[in-house]
């Protein structure tokens, strides 16, 4: 008490104020890597998402959205936004932006912030590379889901959609398909991947299936879960999961269902599961994870499993104890048992439990691995580094010793950031 009251006199009259010199100490940023970033700039704020193009680092703040050069760091242009997401291809993305609860969206030019096309009436927006895919609702009940060009807008497919059974607004809302494999210290990746083969959106109780690969797309009728069931789509077809109390376990079925016909195509063996729930109930309220071509299940002995969502085929299985971090459409990542081997590994139906090993590599238990564009990363701890291999082959891109997060990463570099700053390595 004596010394707050100290304190607090020596500040209130002038003598001695630590605080200013404090919040300087705290405020001053140190390289996130050594050797340092070609770049490093210090943000406005702690950015909730980042992604990273052919020529540009785009950052979503909480109301403000702003474009830096990938080559300098320099900013190109910031403006208010509620929300913000990237489509389009990495070398011409568009950045697709909005307010909450105000009805219409901006597609904007990352290299001026100029506005490229807008939308004055969609309530939700997805963004792929090939597509962007909005909601507009006329009355509560009488709603359109439309694939628009990223780079003009142009319609590409329509169908319509009952309304809305719950608040639908801004960016990428879940919808009824995979998620992916999560990775500590490596962030999710923002960006923009292809449209999936089918669009399954949950309104009232209901899953309402679109296919935009038909010429016309259509909405057929809604298919209705039970309250055991669990309905996603990957691969092109409906996926369906039904979990059941039994002898305190789960009795677990999961088939799949042709999208025109509804007709089973294949189911699992029974006892096989998709990681939909967990611990003692069987309340399934996880999507399973992986991409949209393939899924990441359990065998009934608890081996880890990648199964091919159009034939439902078991493409790989780990050993017991073993764990798939990371999938593409052609590669597999998988850490050994007691954590100290990452591997790299083809998927093959034809022999799943001993895969082609492309490399291994040593890590320590405590490093985390994820498939990030066309490169594998690797943040370490023991020291704190950060490593990016090659797929194909393991041989390492870039080493640095780094404790800060691992952003976005691509063929071409590595962007690591650590609260408000933020740096670019290229691999060159």
């Amino acid at each position: 008490m004596a010394v707050a009251v100290a304190l607090t006199v020596l500040v209130s009259t002038g003598v001695w104020n630590p605080f200013p010199d404090l919040w300087a100490w705290l405020n001053t940023s140190g390289p996130v890597s050594e050797p340092l970033p070609r770049w490093q700039e210090r943000l406005g704020s702690t950015p909730q998402t980042v992604t990273l193009t052919d020529d540009y680092v785009i950052v979503e703040h909480r109301d403000s959205v702003e474009a830096l050069s990938r080559f300098n760091g320099r900013r190109n242009f910031a403006t208010e936004a509620d929300w913000a997401a990237v489509a389009g291809p990495a070398d011409k993305p568009v950045i697709v932006a909005g307010k909450l609860l105000v009805k219409g969206y901006q597609a904007l030019d990352p290299r001026t912030g100029a506005v490229v096309w807008r939308d004055e009436v969609a309530s939700a927006v997805w963004t792929y590379r090939d597509e962007v895919v909005d909601v507009a609702c006329r009355t509560p009940k009488d709603c359109e889901v439309t694939g628009r060009a990223p780079g003009t807008g142009t319609k590409i497919w329509s169908t319509g959609l009952p309304g809305m059974g719950f608040v639908l607004f801004a960016d990428n809302p879940e919808l009824l398909g995979t998620q992916p494999i999560p990775s500590d210290r490596i962030a999710d990746r923002h960006e923009p991947g292809s449209r999936p083969e089918l669009l399954a959106f949950p309104i009232d109780g209901k899953v309402y299936v679109v296919d935009p690969r038909r010429s016309e797309p259509r909405l057929d009728p809604p298919l209705e879960p039970g309250r055991r069931d669990k309905i996603i789509v990957a691969g092109g077809r409906i996926v369906r999961s039904t979990a059941n109390p039994r002898d305190g376990g789960c009795d677990v079925a999961v088939v799949a269902l042709d999208a025109v016909s509804r007709q089973r195509v294949w189911p699992l063996p029974a006892g096989q599961h998709l990681r939909t729930f967990d611990g003692g109930g069987c309340d399934q309220r996880r999507l399973p994870m992986g991409t949209d071509s393939a899924l990441v299940g359990l065998t009934i002995e608890g081996r880890e499993q990648l199964i091919e969502a159009g034939l439902g085929e078991q493409v790989l299985l780990c050993a017991p104890g073993e764990h798939i971090v990371g999938v593409t459409n052609g590669l597999a990542l998988v850490r050994s048992t007691d954590g100290r081997r990452l591997s790299a590994v083809v998927p093959d139906g034809r022999n799943p439990g001993k895969p082609k090993a492309l490399w291994h590599r040593k890590i320590s238990p405590e490093a985390s691995a994820a498939l990030r564009g066309t490169v594998v990363v690797v943040s370490d701890r023991g020291p704190n580094r950060v490593i990016v291999l090659n797929p194909e082959d393991g041989k390492v891109r870039k080493e640095v010793k780094s404790d800060a997060e691992v952003l976005a990463a691509d063929d071409k570099g590595l962007l690591l950031g650590q609260r408000r700053d933020l740096g670019y390595l290229p691999f060159d």
